[in-house]
């Protein structure tokens, strides 16, 4: 148990930005009127490029709050703010891809955003890259750092 305190250290800190997230969102998006308005609100600096308010969309189509729950969208927004360089998207969008959601299970890239995200200060994200880790070859491993060691934030 001792070995996996990192680990709930880590996620814990994560959810829980999640989840006072969510509390707050459920009283935004009570009725319809306020729903659009939470993603009209936060969709049109997305589309502009903003990695808050695009990993913040992700949030919301993830989650189901004020939208339908879409898992593929919301990989798609966790990916354009990802590939800016947002921390807690890359991790979202390795999430996405350990677990499948809304995205081919893949551990070869949820290893490279864990990565990425861990080198740049995400703890949480190191935690999870060893709990992937540990259902890869040495060979997917090693392909997945170098796919990490070529990667740059694009602006």
């Amino acid at each position: 148990m001792r070995r996996y305190a990192p680990l709930w250290a880590g996620a814990v800190s994560v959810f829980a930005c999640l989840i006072v997230s969510m509390f707050l969102l459920a009283d935004l998006c009570a009725d319809s009127s306020e729903s659009a308005t939470v993603l009209r609100e936060n969709l049109l600096p997305a589309q502009q490029g903003d990695p808050q308010a695009q990993m913040f969309v992700g949030y919301l189509y993830e989650t189901g709050q004020c939208v339908e729950r879409n898992y593929a969208k919301a990989a798609q927004w966790y990916s354009r703010a990802a590939e800016q360089g947002n921390t807690i998207a890359q991790s979202q969008l390795g999430n996405m891809y350990r677990l499948g959601k809304g995205v081919p299970q893949n551990y070869i890239l949820a290893y490279m955003w864990f990565d990425i995200a861990a080198k740049a200060g995400n703890a949480g994200a190191g935690d999870l890259k060893r709990v992937v880790a540990s259902k890869m070859s040495p060979a997917d491993i090693a392909e997945a750092k170098r796919m990490a060691g070529g990667w740059t934030p694009r602006k």
